[in-house]
């Protein structure tokens, strides 16, 4: 499957939210100013000036039996650049 037709079909599914690694994260956040940031529990979620969700970041954890499990970074799929789509 070519590259252009994985990101038609990534693109197609609709998804809010697209998990990311903490470069492009912190990428994304560079690109807008804040205003309120609220956390609860172990999800963190960052607003533009707007009032919308632009990034959830769910903290790591370890469960009961100790597995350890990462922490995860999230954007708005809308916000993410066509060369992303294409490296993943």
């Amino acid at each position: 499957m070519s590259a252009t037709a994985l990101t038609i079909r990534e693109h197609s599914n609709h998804r809010v939210f697209t998990q990311v690694d903490y470069r492009q994260f912190r990428q994304h956040l560079a690109d807008f100013q804040t205003t309120t940031i609220k956390g609860q529990g172990f999800e963190t979620v960052i607003y533009d000036k707007s009032g919308d969700i632009q990034a959830i970041v769910h903290a790591a954890s370890i469960d009961t039996n100790g597995r350890c499990f990462p922490a995860e970074y999230f954007i708005r799929s809308e916000a993410l650049p066509l060369k992303w789509s294409l490296a993943a």
